[in-house]
C-alpha cells in the first residue's frame, strides 16, 4: 500500500490495543528490503488462486439456485418459487449457525484440514441434490448444504490475514472474493450449457446442473488439499510430502517474520477463541454497526440476484440465453470492485468507497423500478445489467475496512465471522422480497430494495462520519 495510509489506520494500529504489545518482536531484526516485494508477490501467486477457486466451488454451488429456476424444478417437484425461497433461507440459516463454531474448530485442528473437509462436505451435498425427488429432500439438501459452508468465507479470511501485514489485506481481501464474482458470472455459462442437456439419460436440466457442478467441486477439492500451503512461512504442500517447499529457508524467514514485526500476536499460530472472545466482540458497537451495514444492504442485493435470471427469462428470452445475458453485469463488476479497491489501498481510506458502492446500489435500482415495462427488451436488460454492476462490492469492501480495526486475532476471527453471518442472513431475508404473486413486474420487490439501498447508505455515511469525528480528535490529541 501507498505510504498515504491514512493516519486513522495508523492510530488504530498502534494506540487501540487494548494489551501492551508483545515482546515477542524484540528479538527480530529486519534483514530484509528489496526482497520483500517480490516474496509477497511469490505469497500472491499461490494463496490467493488456491483460495479463490476454492470460494468459486462454494458461490457455484450455493448460488445455481437462480439458473435452477429458469428450468423445470417447480414443475418437477410440484412446488412454487415461494417454496423454493424457504429452501434459500434453510441454506443461509445453516450458514449462520455453522459460521462461529466452524472458526472454533478450524483453530483447533489447522486451515488446511479444516477448510479442505469442507470443501469435500459441501461438494458431496451438492452433488446428490441432482437426485431429489420430493420437495421434503430439496430442503434436506439445502440446509445440510448450508452446514457445510458454514465457516468457510471467514476462515479462508482470517488464514489470508496469517500471511499478510495489515495495511495488505484490503486489495487481498477483494482478490479472495474475484472467486466468488467470478463463479457468479462463470457458473451462468455453465448453467446456460448444461440446460442443453435436458431429457439427456432422463435428467432434466437442473438435475445436470446440480450434478455436473457439485463434481467440479468434488475435483477441485482435491486440487485445493493437495496444493494449500498448511501455516504461514510452511510452504510445504501435501503434494509435496515434505520434501519441498514453495520457499526458501531464506523466503520463509521474511514471510514470518515481516507479519510479526507488523503484529506480533501473530506469534500465537492457532489462537483459541473463548466465548469471552465471542461476547467482548458482540459488545462493540462498531464491529456491530459493520455487521447491521451487511445485513441491510445485502438483503437487497440477494433478493436482486436471486431472481435476475428469471427476470431476464420474463423479457421475452429462453431460459439458455437468459443464463449467459446474466454473467455479463458480473463480469463487469469484477472491474468496478478492482477500481474502488486499488483506490481504497492508494488512498489509505475505506469508507468512502463503500458510500461510492452503495450509491451505485441506490440509483441504479430505482432506475430498474422506475422503468417503462413498455421498453423493449434489451433496453430493459439493460437497466437490470446496470442494476447488478456493483454485485456484492459494498459487502466486500466493508469487510476490508472492518478487518483494519480489528484489534486482537481473535477479534479478527470473529469479526469475519459475524459480518459474512449478516450476510447469510440478508439470504433469508433477501430470499423473500421476490414473491410468486408479485411477477413478472415483481413491483413490491423493487420498491423494497430500493428502501434497503437507501438505508444502508445512511448506515454507511453515519459509520464513516465517526470514523472522520475520531480521526480529527486523535489528531488533535497529539498536536
Amino acid at each position: 500500500m501507498s505510504d498515504r495510509t491514512s493516519f486513522d489506520e495508523k492510530h488504530i494500529n498502534e494506540k487501540v490495543i487494548d494489551s501492551p504489545p508483545s515482546e515477542i518482536d524484540h528479538g527480530i531484526v529486519k534483514d530484509w528490503d528489496e526482497e520483500e516485494s517480490a516474496v509477497r508477490r511469490k505469497i500472491d501467486f499461490i494463496l490467493l488462486p488456491t483460495l479463490a477457486l476454492a470460494f468459486f466451488c462454494l458461490q457455484m454451488d450455493r448460488g445455481n439456485i437462480s439458473a435452477v429456476l429458469t428450468s423445470t424444478i417447480t414443475k418437477d417437484l410440484n412446488i412454487t418459487t415461494n417454496q423454493i425461497n424457504i429452501g434459500t433461507q434453510l441454506l443461509s440459516a445453516g450458514i449462520v449457525l455453522a459460521e462461529i463454531p466452524s472458526n472454533i474448530i478450524m483453530q483447533r485442528i489447522g486451515p488446511r484440514v479444516w477448510l479442505s473437509g469442507q470443501l469435500f462436505a459441501w461438494g458431496l451435498v451438492a452433488t446428490f441434490q441432482a437426485f431429489v425427488q420430493s420437495y421434503p429432500a430439496f430442503l434436506v439438501t439445502r440446509i445440510l448444504l448450508g452446514f457445510c459452508e458454514g465457516g468457510f468465507i471467514p476462515g479462508a479470511l482470517y488464514y489470508l490475514s496469517t500471511w499478510y501485514k495489515k495495511e495488505e489485506t484490503s486489495m487481498r481481501t477483494s482478490l479472495f472474493f474475484y472467486g466468488q464474482m467470478f463463479a457468479s458470472a462463470t457458473s451462468s455459462l455453465i448453467s446456460a450449457g448444461l440446460l442443453r442437456l435436458s431429457g439427456t439419460h432422463g435428467m432434466e436440466g437442473w438435475r445436470w446442473i446440480f450434478l455436473v457442478e457439485g463434481l467440479l467441486t468434488l475435483f477441485i477439492g482435491i486440487f485445493f488439499t493437495l496444493l494449500v500451503p498448511p501455516k504461514v512461512g510452511d510452504g510445504r504442500p501435501l503434494i509435496s510430502f515434505g520434501r519441498w517447499s514453495y520457499f526458501t529457508e531464506r523466503e520463509s524467514h521474511i514471510i514470518r517474520n515481516r507479519v510479526l514485526l507488523d503484529d506480533p500476536q501473530k506469534a500465537q499460530g492457532h489462537i483459541q477463541i473463548t466465548w469471552s472472545d465471542i461476547k467482548n466482540t458482540v459488545k462493540q458497537p462498531r464491529i456491530m454497526q459493520h455487521v447491521f451495514l451487511t445485513l441491510v444492504s445485502m438483503s437487497g442485493f440477494q433478493g436482486v440476484t436471486q431472481y435476475t435470471p428469471s427476470m431476464i427469462k420474463a423479457l421475452g428470452f429462453d431460459s439458455i440465453k437468459a443464463n449467459a445475458l446474466t454473467s455479463v453485469p458480473v463480469y463487469c463488476s469484477i472491474v468496478w470492485l478492482t477500481i474502488l479497491s486499488f483506490a481504497s489501498d492508494w488512498t489509505g481510506h475505506r469508507g468512502p468507497f463503500v458510500l461510492i458502492s452503495i450509491t451505485w446500489n441506490v440509483i441504479s435500482y430505482v432506475c430498474l423500478k422506475t422503468a417503462p415495462y413498455t421498453l423493449d427488451k434489451w433496453h430493459r436488460y439493460g437497466v437490470i445489467a446496470v442494476a447488478n454492476v456493483s454485485y456484492c462490492s459494498m459487502h466486500i469492501l466493508n469487510v476490508g475496512w472492518l478487518s483494519i480495526y480489528c484489534r486482537t486475532p481473535q477479534e479478527r476471527s470473529v469479526a469475519m465471522a459475524l459480518v459474512v453471518m449478516a450476510a447469510n442472513c440478508a439470504g433469508i431475508s433477501g430470499s423473500q422480497i421476490f414473491r410468486t404473486a408479485d411477477a413478472p413486474k415483481y413491483t413490491h420487490g423493487l420498491t423494497a430494495i430500493c428502501a434497503l439501498a437507501g438505508a444502508s447508505w445512511g448506515l454507511a455515511a453515519i459509520l464513516g462520519a465517526q470514523y472522520y469525528i475520531r480521526r480529527r480528535k486523535a489528531s488533535g490529541n497529539q498536536v
